[in-house]
């Protein structure tokens, strides 16, 4: 199975949405399945809030 989410760099940080570790793939919503093609958008947001040297 491929699993293309973890070569996004967002899969850094951890997922708020899910509380998916740094470098876990995140879950669906009720828990049961992995996301393998991409993460929440939460995880997006704070991935690139982490890039830009967080909340000021």
């Amino acid at each position: 199975m491929t699993e293309p989410a973890r070569e996004l760099p967002q899969i850094a940080v951890a997922c708020p949405m899910c509380d998916a570790a740094p470098g876990d793939l995140c879950t669906s919503h009720s828990g049961t399945r992995v996301r393998t093609s991409d993460t929440h958008q939460a995880r997006t947001t704070a991935w690139s809030t982490s890039r830009k040297g967080g909340a000021r």
